[in-house]
């Protein structure tokens, strides 16, 4: 009878282990359901695919986040710049633009005087000053025809357009 006990125990814990694996791969299947219906994938896959999908995919995350987190830290930089400070003075038929910027502000100096040609201002003078991480640029100029004199209020608008 002892026997019929201990045979009997060792069937019910048997039992018990294989409802307990049961459970136990079940839950897995699940995870890897859930693992597969976030991973980018068109087509069904195996548990060893969707696990290599998975790690690649994470990795391509990583990769992708780390990216992320330098060109915010960039735009945070160009953030905390100083600010373009532009001054027009008008003397006669005389214009000069005065530009302080950041060395880091990219803006082509040749279209500066292009909108300075089309508002009908000859280019006399360009000066530029490099002072630590600030650029100065200085541009004199007078009308084309003193009678008709340049178009001021044109050329403010444009150039603010240009480089703020």
């Amino acid at each position: 009878m002892a026997e019929e006990n201990s045979s009997a125990a060792g069937s019910s814990s048997r039992a018990q282990r294989n409802i307990k694996e049961q459970h136990r791969r079940m839950h897995m299947k699940d995870l890897i359901s859930q693992l597969a219906s976030l991973i980018p994938s068109n087509s069904k896959l195996s548990m060893p695919e969707i696990l290599d999908e998975a790690s690649s995919y994470i990795t391509h995350l990583q990769k992708n986040k780390e990216s992320l987190e330098r060109r915010k830290a960039l735009l945070k930089e160009e953030d905390h710049s100083e600010p373009t400070v532009m001054n027009i003075t008008i003397s006669g038929s005389t214009l000069e633009v005065n530009l302080i910027c950041g060395s880091n502000r990219n803006f082509m100096f040749h279209e500066i005087i292009s909108v300075l040609e089309e508002g009908a201002a000859e280019v006399i003078n360009v000066t530029q000053l490099n002072s630590g991480d600030r650029v100065i640029f200085s541009v004199l100029s007078k009308a084309v025809n003193s009678r008709i004199g340049v178009a001021t209020e044109r050329v403010q608008e444009r150039l603010k357009e240009l480089i703020l």
